[in-house]
Parts: C-alpha cells; sequence; structure tokens
C-alpha cells in the first residue's frame, strides 16, 4: 500500500511541476510569430483639441507621415449636432475623405458614449432631458450618421459606443444592454457592413460584447494610475489575451477579435476613484516629467512588441494626438519618428 501511495505522490509532483513548466514556457510564448499585423491609429478631435493642438494640422500629417492603414475616429456627439435635429459632418466628412486618397480605412465610433473622457458625450441642448429621451435622440444621431457615412468606400466596419459595459469608468448612465441592442439593430437595417463592440481588454472577460458584436475590439493597457496603488504595471502575460480569445469564441461564436486601444500614452492621473470623480485632468496638465516617467519610447515599443506576441491580427494605437504634442511642445520627437517606421 505504501508503494502504491508513494507512486501516486510522485506522479501528481511531477504533473505539477509539468503543468508549472509549462505555463513558465506560455507565459512569454510569442503567439503572434510570423502573422501579419494591420496597425491603426484612433484618432480623437476632441483629444487634439484639448491638447491646444491644430487638430487639422495633427490629422493631416498623421495621415501623410505615418504609416497607419486604419483609423478609429469617434464621431463626437456635440460636435455635430448644435441645434436640435441639425446635423454638420464636415469635419469628419473631410477626414474621411482625406485618409481615402491614401487608402486608409475608416472605422467611425457611433453614439454616445465614444473614445475619451468623459466616455458619454453629450450637447448642451440635451443634457437637462430625462435618460429616456435623450435615448430617443441617440437613435435620431446614428441614423444621420450612418445614412451620411455609408457613403464612403473606405468605411469597412462601424463602432458602436465604447466600452459600453465599463460602468467602472466615465460619466455614464449604467450600462443599458437593451439601449445596445436596439442601436445594433438600427445600424444593421440601415447599412450592410460589420459592427465592432468593444470591451476592456483587462477588466472584463468579453462575453458580453462578444455575443451581439460581429467584430470583437479590446482595449491593451499596460500602465495606469490610480488613488490607491499608484502607477500600476498590469503582471499580465499575451497568453492572457490569446486564452481570453479562445473562450469569447467557444461560448458566444464571435469569429474576429482585434485590438482597437492599444495604450502608447501616459495614463492620466486622478481621472476617478471608485465612487467620485476626483478631477478631470488632461496630459497636457502632467508635468514632463511624470508625462516620461508613465511613457517613454521604450515603453511604447515593449508595448508594441507585447501587442505583436498577443498577434491579434488587427492593432490600434492609443495616444497619437500626444505624440504630436510631446513633439510640437517638448522638442520630444521621438514616438513620431517611431510611428513612421511601424508597418
Amino acid at each position: 500500500m505504501k508503494s502504491k501511495k508513494l507512486k501516486i505522490h510522485y506522479i501528481i509532483f511531477f504533473l505539477v511541476i509539468a503543468i508549472f513548466l509549462f505555463l513558465l514556457i506560455l507565459w512569454n510564448w510569442n503567439f503572434g510569430k510570423n502573422k501579419n499585423i494591420i496597425w491603426g491609429a484612433t484618432f480623437s478631435k476632441l483629444q487634439a483639441e484639448e491638447l491646444g493642438l491644430d487638430w487639422v494640422q495633427v490629422y493631416g500629417t498623421m495621415i501623410d507621415e505615418l504609416n497607419f492603414k486604419i483609423i478609429r475616429l469617434p464621431i463626437y456627439w456635440p460636435d455635430v449636432e448644435k441645434k436640435p435635429g441639425e446635423y454638420d459632418f464636415s469635419s469628419y466628412n473631410w477626414m474621411i475623405k482625406k485618409a481615402a486618397e491614401k487608402n486608409i480605412e475608416i472605422m467611425p465610433v457611433l453614439g454616445r458614449r465614444v473614445p475619451r473622457w468623459p466616455e458619454c458625450h453629450i450637447p448642451d441642448i440635451y443634457k437637462n432631458l430625462p435618460e429616456e429621451k435623450i435615448q430617443e435622440k441617440i437613435f435620431n444621431l446614428i441614423n444621420a450618421e450612418v445614412d451620411y457615412f455609408k457613403k464612403f468606400d473606405n468605411i469597412k466596419k462601424w463602432q458602436i459606443d465604447n466600452e459600453p459595459f465599463a460602468d467602472f469608468f466615465g460619466k455614464c448612465p449604467v450600462a443599458d444592454y437593451s439601449l445596445l441592442e436596439k442601436e445594433i439593430l438600427l445600424v444593421k437595417k440601415l447599412d450592410y457592413r460589420p459592427v465592432v463592440i468593444t470591451e476592456s481588454g483587462e477588466l472584463s472577460w468579453w462575453l458580453k460584447g462578444a455575443k451581439i458584436a460581429d467584430i470583437l475590439g479590446i482595449s491593451m493597457y499596460r500602465q495606469t494610475w490610480n488613488k490607491k496603488w499608484g502607477w500600476f504595471n498590469y503582471p499580465l502575460p499575451p497568453a492572457y489575451y490569446v486564452l481570453k480569445a479562445k473562450f469569447a469564441r467557444l461560448f458566444t461564436g464571435v469569429r474576429q477579435i482585434i485590438n482597437t486601444e492599444l495604450q502608447t500614452e501616459p495614463w492620466a492621473r486622478n481621472r476617478y476613484s471608485k465612487n467620485e470623480i476626483i478631477n478631470d485632468p488632461n496630459l497636457k496638465d502632467m508635468n514632463l516629467f511624470d508625462q516620461l516617467y508613465a511613457m517613454d519610447i521604450n515603453q511604447v515599443k515593449d508595448n508594441i512588441k507585447f501587442a505583436k506576441k498577443v498577434g491579434f491580427s488587427e492593432n490600434y494605437l492609443w495616444g497619437v494626438e500626444w505624440w504630436y504634442f510631446m513633439g510640437q511642445k517638448y522638442g520630444h520627437w521621438e514616438f513620431w519618428e517611431y510611428g513612421k517606421e511601424l508597418k
């Protein structure tokens, strides 16, 4: 009996060692080796303006000089509807046409919740309306957006809202699954192109978004800041994202998963606490030391190398407006110059 128990103990011991070694190898495995990756970027007109930049100059220079194949373009509701029912898409019309000249794809982000703080962007003319009335205006907005932008051939897919289930971040109403479903149905009624729904890459299981998306987009953040811990590096390996993608595909049937927000700018400090908004600083409010401490060129390169190891087919960089800001204000053009080399 002792001999039998001893054998079982040996088997368990070697299984534990084998599993440990397997996880150790898996930890930093290069899942994207030899994969063809398409590089894109998010461009936020709002962020460029908040950094004190000429957004036309930044966008035009980005299109002409950097090697992005896709631009994720948030359409800001207060920017396009200043009078009830009157929509002005001229700025975005120019941006999409400018991209088309270089054969660059555009992915518009539609609706109320689109990238950049405070996440939910509502025109002043509607801010005092009850939520049910605001939702009616959202449907009008999305209808106008799709009806206008569907004429552009370089739009291949639509994103509706941005991380709509991320109740832990932003100044937004509680996530409304039924509202999102209705928005998706509206877009599909108006146009044939696939719909992208995004999820937090680190802080969700992706399943809610994957269930209703044609394409699932996830974010990929490596360094953040919060009041409790200060600067924090996520100790997550490429396998974390790869395994979550496999689970999402298995349990929801979603086929394509892309990285719609790869961090290449520092996290702005004091964005929020658990229960309240502390303040709303922009990156321009951080001193140069803090900005470079949180995200220097080596960290940008490391984040891109990390994304390559994960191996999603499309990766959109987050922070190109900040790259230009760092060059124009501080002479730190190394970020912009690196963007020219990215292929």
